[in-house]
């Protein structure tokens, strides 16, 4: 959760790097690692 407009941006993308690319991509291993067992 942002509190403001520059946090929603930084968290886009910026410093932090792509938070919601990083996540879905964590779901995706997960859902990979599952399949296999």
């Amino acid at each position: 959760t942002t509190e403001n407009i520059e946090q929603a941006i930084e968290r886009a993308g910026t410093k932090a790097g792509n938070k919601g690319y990083d996540c879905a991509m964590g779901a995706i291993e997960m859902v990979n690692l599952i399949d296999q067992f």
